[in-house]
Order: structure tokens, then C-alpha cells, then sequence
């Protein structure tokens, strides 16, 4: 796979929606997994002039049947500090992605629950957010963080503002799975007729204790950063 994403070849040999089975062995917050799961192609060589080219971008994840899902732990639409699928421990979005405890605990642990042969095609991926927080829409907080796994933004996933620093979108596009119209909605991993809340990495500049979200029932929401509500990250490889 690396070898055709660095040749270029990568769109000829697959499309957006394509999925792959990935197996995630081990506990990534309060959830233990142990099981097969599906990331699926977002986008090719997306937004290149800054996250690079001969690229391919991957979100989990959807079940061998195609259903979109996130995960969700036992904690789901609970408050809290304790492990879980939560964009802080506190409620707050100050320091906004860069400083998140989603960012710097649960990503991580998601990459160490992949193989090593996946985390040795993983790459990091430069991606512009409002890494400061306050519930303040200034430009300048918008910053770059490095990341191998990372939450969607809201204009990645929209193509619109509505919550998050309007500057985000100054450096960001929307991925083309989305672009394509196919469903914002995704289920719990677990039981997935079930539709649930999930996480985005943007920051909301009216509320000082809020990330964006899409809802269970589609489109965009906020919600208080100590929630635990669906995870459904994405990584790139080059």
C-alpha cells in the first residue's frame, strides 16, 4: 500500500469508500478491543499543498457490511474524568486539540492497538486546528499540530462552518467521502442499530466547554468536552 501511495497510483488502484480490515488488539480508554474492524478510504492526496501528496486518508471505521460505526465505551453521554471516549477530563476546551486528552491519551492508544505493520504505514499528517480554546474566533489560535491519528475537523467534515474557528477552514478542505454525499451518521460499534453522537476536534468559539460534534441523528452540534460520546478517528498513509 505505501509503495502505490507513493507512486500515485494509489486512485487508480482504489476509490473513496474502499474499506480495509484492520484487527485492534488492546484497551484504548475504557474499551478493550479484540476484534476486526474496517477503516475506509476518505480522500486521496487530500489538501496536499499542506498534509502532503501521494496520500491516502483513512477514518474508522465501518463493519464487514459496510455500516458506518464509531466506537463507544460503557461511559457513552456520561460526564466524567475517568478513561473514556471523552475530549477532556474536565470540562473545558481550553487548550483546545493540541492540549485535548483525546489527543494525547486516546489517539495514541489506538495506534499501540493496531499491528505493527499498520503502525509502521501510518505517517504523520499536519493538520490545522484552533489549538487554544476560550470560546474565542480568533485567527491566530489556529495552529498545526503533527498527529498519526486524529479527529476530523468540522469543515473536513462539512464543507461549512458553523461552530468552529472560522479561520480553521483557511487551511483545511472536506474530504471527499463526505464531499460525495455519503451519510455524516455513523452507529456504535457494538450494536449498530444503534446511532450515536461522535466526536470532531474543533473547538467551539461560543461555548468555552465545547467540541463540535455531528449528532446521532446527523449534522452539527456542540456538546461539553467530559462526555464521553463516539470515536471515529482518522490517520493517513504516504
Amino acid at each position: 500500500m505505501k509503495q502505490v501511495a507513493q507512486s500515485g497510483q494509489a486512485p487508480n488502484v482504489w476509490s473513496v469508500g474502499d474499506k480495509i480490515g484492520i484487527k485492534l488488539s488492546g484497551t484504548v480508554g475504557a474499551l478493550k478491543l479484540n476484534d476486526t474492524y474496517y477503516a475506509f478510504i476518505i480522500g486521496f492526496n487530500h489538501n496536499a499543498s499542506i498534509e502532503g501528496n501521494n496520500t491516502i486518508h483513512f477514518q474508522f471505521g465501518k463493519t464487514s457490511d459496510g455500516t458506518d460505526i464509531a466506537f463507544c465505551d460503557n461511559y457513552y453521554g456520561k460526564t466524567g474524568s475517568s478513561a473514556a471516549f471523552r475530549m477532556n477530563t474536565t470540562n473545558t476546551n481550553t487548550g483546545g486539540w493540541k492540549d485535548s486528552y483525546m489527543r494525547n491519551t486516546i489517539c495514541p492508544e489506538l495506534l499501540n492497538a493496531m499491528p505493527s505493520a499498520w503502525r509502521n504505514l501510518i505517517v504523520s499528517c499536519t493538520k490545522y486546528s484552533d489549538n487554544t480554546g476560550g470560546a474565542n474566533n480568533t485567527l491566530s489560535y489556529v495552529t498545526a499540530t503533527q498527529d498519526k491519528i486524529f479527529l476530523l475537523a468540522e469543515f473536513e467534515m462539512l464543507g461549512t462552518r458553523h461552530y468552529a474557528n472560522s479561520a480553521e477552514q483557511n487551511f483545511q478542505k472536506q474530504y471527499d467521502y463526505y464531499k460525495n454525499g455519503n451519510s455524516e451518521m455513523k452507529y456504535q460499534h457494538s450494536s449498530t442499530g444503534t446511532a450515536r453522537t461522535w466526536w470532531l476536534r474543533s473547538v467551539s468559539v461560543k461555548v468555552d466547554s465545547y467540541f463540535c460534534v455531528i449528532g446521532a441523528v446527523g449534522g452539527y452540534n456542540t456538546w461539553s468536552a467530559y462526555i464521553s460520546y463516539g470515536f471515529a478517528p482518522g490517520f493517513m498513509v504516504a
